[in-house]
């Protein structure tokens, strides 16, 4: 899940709870005024009850709005939030002004909006809170005139208990909102990279669903090759001293030709799989790979390629069949992507201890959606039947199991860069 995508979750979930907690909260101003007026306490009864009713009003409001029409969760949870410190501030007001020892609650709404909003609706909210419950101060003098040597001197050290009261709230909301919001990114980036763990062991076992498939397809394939190819040896050695057989052995000859090139198809099938069966990384001459790979694209894709290998290079050590494997998946499917005459570009670097091949074609480029979904099993952008949709996912896996990584980038229109990056 992207990070956007999961603060979009959080959000949600948070809206549907604070709503929740926002009923309870009527709930209690209903039995507060009616505790209020059982035990003959004086509270503000209708302040209390006009902004519960405002507070279900509210809710019912965008719990309608949420059904008819896509909601953004954090907008309308950071304007419950401060609607109900406007609401909180207004009875303070009414009730002891900072003197109220229900003035603690303006932490919790801090707490909320750390924990539910991102880091600028909490500053935000900070910011509203320390002001209200400044403002408290303004709105209800506290007393301390009068009365009396003593009385002035009680109402003197209790302004300043409830200024001191102040300030320990302001260091306390900042520090609660640098300190959640911190926590919580940081948990959000470790469930994403939980996620990514996942994701990659998710394709881990469906390439071994895959290579196990391969392994027994090789397996099936290869007892009938055998015998064929027994039976062509033989045809072909009885034909060899007739005249009248040389057909025939010339047609057993192709067999057997035609046999050994479909047993080295299968000893390249666990390569194509992405596996290194056990092959010993060996030192490649990078430039030689590349001009061999050109060769083997046939005349028309070779004219069109252009390598840049920079220099003193030096020869590399990898999986050579496996790289070079790789290397060739990814430039046919340059070529594929290109248009008849285009070119396809070919740039290799070292980067300290790091490899970088970079594959770019002039296609038609893949759009966001494509390139997130490129490196996924069987995903391809051909037309049906040209392609099973591997082989950037088997370049990923191989660059995976050396350390490495494979990238991409694109742009509509602009054609897809492939690079891939591996320690040597």
């Amino acid at each position: 899940m992207s990070p956007i995508a999961s603060a979009d979750a959080t959000s949600e979930i948070g809206l549907t709870w604070f709503m929740r907690l926002r009923w309870w909260a009527v709930a209690a101003q209903l039995a507060a005024v009616v505790l209020a007026r059982a035990i003959g306490e004086r509270l503000p009864g209708g302040p209390l009850l006009g902004w519960a009713a405002l507070m279900a009003l509210t809710n019912a409001a965008v719990q309608q709005l949420r059904r008819h029409y896509a909601l953004d969760g954090a907008v309308a949870l950071g304007g419950l939030l401060v609607l109900d410190l406007l609401a909180l501030t207004s009875l303070l007001a009414l009730s002891g002004g900072p003197s109220n020892p229900f003035s603690i609650v303006y932490l919790v709404q801090v707490s909320l909006a750390s924990v539910l909003l991102s880091a600028r609706w909490a500053w935000a909210t900070v910011l509203l809170s320390v002001g209200c419950y400044g403002l408290l101060f303004a709105l209800v003098p506290v007393g301390g005139h009068g009365g009396g040597h003593h009385v002035h001197a009680a109402g003197a050290a209790f302004r300043a208990h409830l200024w001191g009261m102040f300030f320990a709230f302001s260091g306390a909301a900042a520090l609660v909102a640098t300190f959640v919001t911190r926590v919580t990114r940081a948990l959000s980036a470790r469930e994403q990279e939980l996620g990514r763990a996942r994701e990659r062991l998710a394709r881990s076992e469906r390439v071994a669903s895959l290579m196990a498939q391969a392994a027994g397809t090789a397996h099936d394939i290869g007892t009938p090759l055998a015998t064929i190819a027994l039976v062509a040896t033989e045809l072909e050695r009885e034909a060899a001293g007739r005249g009248d057989l040389q057909r025939i052995g010339a047609d057993a000859r192709l067999v057997r030709e035609e046999v050994e090139r479909c047993r080295g198809l299968l000893d390249q099938l666990s390569v194509r799989a992405g596996e290194l069966v056990g092959e010993v990384p060996a030192t490649v001459d990078l430039a030689g790979l590349l001009e061999r790979a050109r060769l083997s694209l046939g005349p028309d894709c070779a004219a069109r390629l252009r390598t840049e290998v920079a220099p003193q290079l030096g020869p590399v050590r990898v999986p050579a069949r496996a790289f070079a494997q790789v290397v060739s998946n990814l430039l046919r499917n340059a070529f594929d992507a290109s248009p008849r005459a285009g070119l396809v570009e070919v740039r290799v670097t070292r980067q300290g201890s790091r490899l970088q091949l970079e594959i770019c074609d002039r296609g038609s480029g893949m759009t966001p959606e494509q390139l997130a979904q490129a490196r996924e099993p069987f995903f391809t952008t051909k037309e049906p039947g040209a392609g099973l949709g591997l082989g950037l996912f088997l370049a990923d896996r191989f660059a995976g199991q050396l350390g490495g990584s494979l990238s991409l980038t694109s742009r509509e229109g602009g054609g897809t860069c492939v690079t891939l990056e591996l320690p040597a």
